[in-house]
């Protein structure tokens, strides 16, 4: 994100049409790291789920992958979703939203647990992101 930038178009340049990807997202003001794996292509599309078994979200805290959570999808259906204005978006647990479109920057970007088996996260809700890959 601080190298190539923060919105969804970047995001859909670098990264569509490749699989097996993982995404790391350095929440602001915590020590937090959050994010997760998808084994599919990303793609920029008009908005539609991907059904996977093998994604799975992660996190871990003060530089500790001794306390990491991992938390896998339970809900295949709706294991990840592509859509022109949302970057890594992990079923509605981790959500990367730009509402300005895909040039805006990403000012919704949301966790809790919905489509996957464990919360990864203290706090549910929107939050400000430092960096992500």
């Amino acid at each position: 994100g601080s190298r190539d930038g923060f919105t969804p178009k970047k995001f859909h340049e670098l990264c569509n049409d490749i699989s097996h990807t993982v995404t790391f997202i350095k929440v602001k003001g915590t020590d937090e790291i959050i994010g997760g794996y998808n084994p599919l292509i990303w793609r920029r599309s008009s908005g539609s789920w991907d059904k996977t078994k093998d994604s799975f979200i992660f996190s871990f805290k003060n530089n500790d992958v001794k306390d990491a959570i991992i938390s896998n999808i339970e809900n295949i259906d709706y294991a990840i979703y592509c859509r022109y204005d949302h970057g890594s978006r992990f079923g509605d647990d981790i959500v990367m939203h730009a509402s300005g479109g895909e040039c805006a920057y990403y000012n919704d970007i949301r966790c809790k647990k919905v489509q996957y088996n464990k919360k990864i996260r203290d706090t549910e809700g929107n939050f400000s992101i430092d960096d992500y890959e």
